[in-house]
């Protein structure tokens, strides 16, 4: 129920845009791949040259600015039933960096 009202929420509010395919209903990875593909042999059939990486960020959310990511909930005017439920969240948790 909780992720229905964020996004509801991102998208009466316009902010999703078309390359956001993570928590985003009808869109896959395999959307995601097919999106890269589609750019990739766009711009080879243009005869451009063309650079693909990829990151894999591990544990992404558990090492967010938990504080920056409050503060835009904020500024975007979240509700504050979500925005009330994430700072509660947030508060029970750490960050931790790891390093190899």
């Amino acid at each position: 129920m909780l992720i229905n009202r964020i996004i509801h929420f991102l998208y009466s509010n316009n902010l999703l845009n078309q390359n956001q395919f993570g928590f985003t209903p009808q869109k896959s990875t395999t959307d995601a791949t097919m999106a890269a593909k589609n750019f990739v042999d766009e711009a080879l059939n243009k005869g451009q040259i063309v650079a693909l990486g990829r990151l894999d960020v591990k544990c992404a959310f558990e090492a967010a600015c938990w504080p920056a990511i409050l503060k835009d909930m904020k500024n975007c005017y979240c509700p504050r039933n979500l925005y009330n439920f994430r700072r509660g969240y947030f508060s029970e948790r750490t960050a931790l960096r790891h390093v190899k």
